[in-house]
């Protein structure tokens, strides 16, 4: 959802200024490329800040907030657990699922680093797909003739959703895995596999590919970027957008 959100909403962006031909004044003065990344990451930062804000209410619930409504068994049975006693001595041990549940969500350390990640891949896959979006709104003069290019680009993401509910099953299957090495739904499916504490080489080798990737992307977008921004009245098609990429 982030994803998409924030991107169509760079897109717009960029459609809006292109017809009121604000681009064409911004870009007699300013880099195309340092103008789209302006915008990239500005949304960005907006869409960061608010994880941020999600991720300090949910730690605050988690660690404040819970003991003080959870019933006292409840309670109790989690100081045992954190404790180490077995899960057959502890009184309520038929709710074992959700007493770990609780447990994980009130360990700071553990959400915290589940946040870290989801920062790390959230920040990358918006960096990938809106280095995209911003080519097509670039290329184009309304949302309308934006949505045959905008397939490409939702279709991993998509893909990766169904990916996902197949990590639920199998965190470790070669689908999970490969997946969430490819740059374009790894932001999804690999978030989807980190709290099974999977091995750290993976989460690492799949940001560095996804970080990798967006720099060759960005490269590509902007060249479309340079040349979209003043063209009007023409719908492009794919083949177009990749001689525009050609162009030096």
């Amino acid at each position: 959802m982030f994803l998409l959100i924030y991107g169509v909403m760079v897109m717009q962006s960029i459609i809006e200024e292109k017809n009121n031909r604000v681009l064409e004044v911004m870009v007699s003065s300013v880099n195309p490329f340092e103008l789209m990344m302006g915008k990239i990451l500005g949304v960005a930062t907006v869409g960061v800040l608010q994880i941020i804000i999600w991720a300090a209410l949910i730690a605050g619930m988690g660690y404040f907030v819970l003991p003080e409504i959870l019933p006292q068994e409840i309670v109790t049975a989690l100081a045992q657990m954190k404790q180490g006693v077995p899960a057959s001595a502890i009184d309520g041990g038929e709710q074992m699922g959700m007493l770990q549940a609780i447990m994980m969500l009130s360990n700071i350390k553990y959400v915290g680093g589940i946040i870290v990640w989801l920062l790390v891949f959230m920040f990358g896959g918006f960096l990938l797909y809106a280095a995209m979006f911003a080519a097509v709104g670039s290329a184009v003069d309304s949302p309308q003739d934006a949505q045959q290019l905008q397939t490409p680009i939702m279709l991993p993401i998509m893909i990766a959703l169904f990916v996902m509910l197949t990590v639920i099953n199998d965190p470790s299957s070669n689908v999970a895995f490969w997946f969430s090495m490819i740059p374009f739904t790894s932001p999804i499916v690999m978030m989807a596999r980190i709290p099974y504490e999977i091995p750290l080489w993976e989460i690492v080798l799949s940001a560095v590919s996804l970080y990798a990737t967006f720099i060759a992307v960005v490269w590509g977008a902007g060249k479309i970027y340079r040349v979209g921004i003043l063209m009007h009245g023409k719908k492009p098609n794919l083949k177009e957008l990749l001689r525009w990429i050609k162009y030096k």
